[in-house]
């Protein structure tokens, strides 16, 4: 079940009320009542609204909870890919695949992530990738696994 912090917070963001959403939010995660579900919806809002910074602290905050959870650490994985930062993304998502090996979701971002600096490896994780049902994941896995091959044919 929810926060109340939490599920206050939702409304104000809701409202338009991103000061006093964020008070409310900080107030949960203070207290420790926020879930790393609730943490994760959070941040999708926030970055939603702009505020890519607060969202990040909330996916941080939420792998502190549960260094395993697949989704937040993808989500924060792709924000340190958007900025070159590969070596933190993978480290984001070893302990979440080291749980969950077979995620077509966290094996694509990890691709991502050893793209630059391990072809193999990164093949290795699309192969994984390309059997999600979501056929977004297994588009975004045949598109890299063809930029891999024009750089480094197998």
């Amino acid at each position: 079940m929810g926060s109340y912090p939490y599920s206050e917070g939702i409304k104000e963001l809701r409202a338009g009320n991103f000061e006093n959403a964020q008070r409310l939010v900080e107030q949960a995660k203070k207290q420790g009542d926020a879930s790393v579900e609730e943490l994760h919806a959070m941040a999708f809002a926030m970055d939603g609204h702009g505020q890519r910074g607060f969202a990040t602290e909330l996916l941080q905050e939420a792998l502190r909870q549960q260094p395993t959870a697949v989704e937040p650490a993808c989500v924060l994985a792709m924000y340190h890919l958007e900025k070159q930062e590969d070596a933190q993304a993978e480290a984001i998502l070893k302990p979440a695949l080291a749980a969950s090996p077979e995620h077509p979701k966290a094996n694509l971002c990890m691709a991502m992530a050893l793209a630059k600096t391990e072809t193999a490896k990164a093949r290795a994780h699309l192969v994984k990738a390309a059997k999600d049902t979501d056929a977004d994941v297994r588009e975004q896995a045949a598109a890299l696994d063809k930029v891999l091959a024009q750089h480094e044919p197998r």
